[in-house]
C-alpha cells in the first residue's frame, strides 16, 4: 500500500536514476516500518516543460501510508526519502517538498485483503505477503 509519487519535470530522470530511486525509497520504507518490498510502490509523474505545478517547485514528493505510525517514524522517513532523492536526482532539498498522507490500515486493500492496522500484521498476513 505504500505509494509514493515522485512528481518531476518531464525527462528530467534518466530509467537508471528513477530505478535507484524506488530501490532506494523501497529500502528506506521497508527498513523504517518492517512492511513487505512487495507492497512499495513509486512513480513518476512528468510535467510538461515550462510548466509549474501548484506546489511552486518542479519536483515534489507525494507519499502515502497507512496511518498509525509514531511522529518520529514518519518525521524520519519523510526526510529520509527526500534525501535519496536529492542525491540521486542531483537536485538540492530546497527544490524537493513533499509530503506522506495517511489513511486508516482499514481503508487500504492490498490483493484483495484489507491491510491490518501497523502493528498488527499476524502471521497470516506475513505468508499472504510473502506470495
Amino acid at each position: 500500500m505504500p505509494h509514493y509519487r515522485c512528481i518531476i519535470p518531464q525527462d528530467a530522470l534518466a530509467f537508471e536514476q528513477r530505478q535507484e530511486i524506488a530501490r532506494s525509497f523501497t529500502d528506506i520504507h521497508c527498513g523504517s516500518t518492517g512492511a513487505p518490498r512487495s507492497f512499495v510502490s513509486v512513480t513518476f509523474i512528468e510535467t510538461p516543460p515550462g510548466e509549474t505545478p501548484e506546489f511552486g517547485t518542479p519536483y515534489y514528493l507525494d507519499g502515502g501510508n497507512r496511518a498509525g505510525r509514531s511522529e518520529a517514524v514518519k518525521q524520519q522517513l519523510l526526510a529520509d526519502l527526500t534525501q535519496a532523492f536529492c542525491e540521486i536526482a542531483n537536485i538540492t532539498p530546497d527544490r524537493m517538498p513533499g509530503r506522506i498522507t495517511e489513511n486508516p490500515a482499514s481503508w487500504t486493500m492490498e490483493g484483495g485483503m484489507v491491510l491490518p492496522e501497523p502493528g498488527e500484521e499476524g502471521a497470516e498476513w506475513y505468508a499472504y505477503a510473502a506470495d
